[in-house]
């Protein structure tokens, strides 16, 4: 499965790269997703988005599912700033991780189980 992740940290990219033991071909963007960064999940399948600080615009996530983008994964400490609406109404899924130490196991458990239901 093609992955991009952004906004993850130093720690969170060193578990991340432990807990895929290279299965998922995995992109890094440290900055968090935004106009500038968007085109980076060009030719991917999924977009993670780790403790977002500012709202994900409805736009961005259309330019997202335009993409061809099928599955969303959010962590973040409080509440989802993304309107999950628009990724139930295309049919696509998505889930949202609380924030924590098991958290990068989970999301990769998360895209085995995706990647066998394609």
């Amino acid at each position: 499965m093609k992955v991009i992740v952004y906004h993850i940290s130093q720690e969170d990219k060193k578990l991340l790269a432990l807990a895929n033991r290279k299965k998922h071909k995995i992109t890094i963007i440290v900055d968090p997703l935004s106009e500038a960064t968007v085109h980076f999940a060009e030719a991917k399948d999924t977009v993670i988005i780790i403790d977002q600080e500012t709202p994900v615009s409805n736009s961005l996530i259309l330019k997202l599912i335009s993409f061809g983008i099928k599955y969303f994964i959010f962590r973040f400490q409080e509440q989802v700033p993304v309107d999950v609406s628009i990724i139930q109404n295309s049919g696509l899924k998505y889930i949202t991780i609380p924030d924590s130490k098991l958290a990068i196991s989970s999301i990769i458990e998360i895209l085995d189980t995706w990647e066998k239901s394609d």
